[in-house]
């Protein structure tokens, strides 16, 4: 018997060659890019800041089409470093506008705010979605790390009739992967659930800050990635003693 998978994120993994596994992609999100922000603006900032921060890989998704936007290149933020949460963004950052970014041994939220204070860094621009995590901008200004926030996209929660079907009649015992903390919010939304508590499935994370979203709303971990990387992920669940490859 196989193990239904329920793949929330925006884009649908590679195809798993894995027996046992019949995966099924029933996006709960959808991106729009932001375009608020002129380039005088930002680059009125850029004098003021230590140092670019990149939230997730729809920001470097964002970033590039304002960039495009604008008519500019990855130059126009000069010789600043990049910042990314985790090796994830920063390996995207790399392939889509070709600049490398640091990104610190713990890839969370906190991660990132200890790092900024061990090397002394006091003010960022800070690259996410038009409403960042208010607990993330709350331990910034905490840790008197002043920002300049730049939105380049803004997430929409879309309801999946699919996927609230599906799991409605298979949804024991399946698992649901969630590739970001908005498919957590996401995933609430299209099943219509006020939280995980008593959840009858198995709840998979890319990785800590997407896990600590699940928990926030009850939810037990089964699984986070080791490597952030969604068919490293699916290569992961398929060894797992309890599902046959």
């Amino acid at each position: 018997m196989s193990t239904l998978i329920f793949h929330t994120g925006l884009t649908p993994p590679n195809p798993i060659s894995a027996n046992g596994l019949k995966v099924v992609h029933t996006p709960v999100i959808q991106v729009c890019s932001e375009y608020d922000h002129e380039p005088h603006s930002i680059q009125a900032a850029l004098s003021s800041v230590n140092l670019i921060l990149l939230m997730s890989k729809n920001a470097v998704d964002g970033l590039k089409n304002w960039l495009g936007k604008n008519q500019l290149s990855i130059s126009f933020f000069k010789n600043l470093p990049f910042w990314t949460v985790g090796v994830r963004t920063g390996n995207y950052l790399k392939r889509e506008l070709g600049t490398s970014a640091w990104y610190p041994q713990k890839m969370t939220g906190d991660g990132v705010i200890q790092s900024l204070l061990e090397n002394n860094h006091t003010s960022i621009l800070l690259i996410s979605a038009k409403h960042p995590r208010n607990e993330f901008l709350e331990s910034l200004t905490e840790n008197k790390i002043t920002f300049f926030h730049f939105p380049v996209y803004h997430t929409q929660m879309c309801e999946n009739e699919e996927f609230s079907q599906q799991f409605s009649a298979k949804g024991n015992s399946s698992v649901i992967v969630f590739t970001s903390p908005s498919t957590v919010q996401g995933t609430l939304n299209s099943l219509s659930i006020p939280n995980f508590t008593g959840l009858d499935c198995k709840l998979v994370s890319i990785g800590p800050t997407t896990s600590g979203e699940i928990e926030h709303w009850g939810g037990e971990i089964y699984y986070e990635s080791k490597y952030q990387d969604i068919d490293k992920l699916y290569s992961e669940l398929a060894a797992l003693e309890n599902i046959d490859e």
